[in-house]
């Protein structure tokens, strides 16, 4: 498995750059950018909160691979 670049689009419509951990088409964990810097996804609760939304604000979300 490796990183790979792309953007993720938040249910809310916000777009950020990411890097996304992709094994067999499955998302594993995601890295956001924001503001340089690294917001990683590992409990669903806390990620949303980094980035000052609530969780149904962020999920489910959708990315797209550079």
């Amino acid at each position: 498995m490796s990183w790979k670049r792309g953007n993720v689009t938040l249910d809310d419509g916000t777009v950020y750059p990411a890097e996304l951990l992709i094994r067999d088409g499955e998302v594993w964990n995601v890295r956001i950018f924001k503001e340089d810097n690294v917001v990683e996804e590992i409990d669903a609760e806390a990620f949303a909160n980094k980035l000052g939304k609530k969780a149904d604000d962020v999920y489910p979300f959708t990315y797209e691979l550079e």
